[in-house]
C-alpha cells in the first residue's frame, strides 16, 4: 500500500473520544472470555496420511459453502476428524469435519457453524497446523449480496448463479473469472484464512457465489451453488451438487423454511 496516495491530516482525531471505566470493563471482559477459547483438530487417521501428501483444502463456510460440500453426488469422501471448540479446556463442540476425498488428495471442512470473527484466527491456525508445509492450494467457498456491493460497472444487473473471486498474489489468476472488486471486503472466517495464506504464500481462491434475500432471508437454491461449480471447473475439479440432497441438508439443519416456490431455500 502506498501511504503517499492518502492524505496524511484528519479533521479529528481518529481516536475512540468516550472510553468510559464501563466500556473497559466490558471490553476487559470480553477480552477474558475469548481467551477462554482454545480449537483443536482430531484425527481418526494416522497423521502419515497427512505428511505425505501434498493437500488441496476446500472450506466451505456455514451457509452455501457448508451446503454445496454436502450435496456433492460425484465425490466420494471419508470423514477422517473434526475441528472442535473448547472453552476453559472443557466442553469440545464440533464446529467442522475433515472429510478426505477417495483417491485424490482434497480435504473437505464443511463447517457447521457460522465462526465469529474473534475466533476466526484460532479455527484458521488450527487446521492449517494439522497440515503445516503440506498444502497445494486452498479454495473457499464463501457468498456475498447484491446488497451493498460496489461495482465498477453501473447499473449491473446481478444475476445468480454468479461467481466472483478473491485470490492470493501467490495464486494463479483465473481469467475466465471476474474479481472481487475493491473497496468490496471479505470478513471473518474467510478473512482469516486468506490473510494466512497470502502471509504463507499458499494459493488460495475465495469463490463468493451471489447470494439472494427475500425479506431479509438469505436464501439458497440451485443457482447458488451452481456458481461454485463453474469455478471449480476452471481449477480442473469436476465437482457437482445433487438437488434433492441439497434439499435435505437444508431440511436436516432447519435453520430456515421453505416459501411456495419450491426450489428456493432459506438459510
Amino acid at each position: 500500500m502506498n501511504y503517499d496516495d492518502y492524505d496524511q491530516s484528519f479533521a479529528s482525531a481518529p481516536v475512540r473520544y468516550a472510553l468510559d471505566d464501563h466500556d473497559s470493563d466490558e471490553e476487559n471482559e470480553a477480552c477474558a472470555q475469548i481467551s477462554k477459547v482454545t480449537v483443536q483438530t482430531n484425527l481418526t487417521i494416522d497423521s502419515k496420511v497427512i505428511e505425505d501428501g501434498k493437500w488441496t483444502l476446500v472450506f466451505g463456510l456455514n451457509g452455501p459453502g457448508s451446503v454445496y460440500l454436502n450435496s456433492l453426488e460425484n465425490v466420494k469422501a471419508t470423514a477422517v476428524g473434526t475441528v472442535d471448540r473448547l472453552f476453559d479446556n472443557e466442553d469440545p463442540r464440533t464446529k467442522a469435519s475433515i472429510l478426505q476425498v477417495d483417491n485424490h488428495p482434497v480435504m473437505l471442512v464443511p463447517f457447521t457453524k457460522e465462526i465469529q470473527a474473534e475466533d476466526a484466527a484460532p479455527y484458521t491456525k488450527a487446521i492449517f497446523n494439522l497440515f503445516k508445509g503440506k498444502v497445494d492450494k486452498v479454495i473457499v467457498l464463501d457468498a456475498f449480496t447484491a446488497t451493498g456491493y460496489t461495482s465498477e460497472t453501473w447499473d449491473q444487473d446481478m444475476v445468480p448463479p454468479l461467481l466472483r473471486v478473491l485470490q492470493t498474489s501467490s495464486a494463479p489468476i483465473i481469467k475466465a473469472l471476474p474479481l472481487f472488486e475493491i473497496p468490496n471486503m471479505i470478513k471473518a472466517l474467510a478473512a482469516s484464512i486468506v490473510n494466512y495464506c497470502e502471509m504463507y504464500s499458499i494459493p488460495c481462491y475465495d469463490f463468493l457465489a451471489l447470494q439472494e434475500s427475500i425479506y431479509g432471508k438469505l436464501l439458497v437454491n440451485e443457482e447458488t451453488l451452481e456458481a461454485y461449480s463453474q469455478g471449480f471447473h476452471h481449477l480442473g475439479l469436476d465437482f457437482k451438487f445433487n438437488e434433492q440432497t441439497m434439499k435435505q441438508v437444508l431440511s436436516d439443519v432447519h435453520t430456515g423454511r421453505v416459501d411456495d416456490n419450491h426450489h428456493r431455500l432459506y438459510l
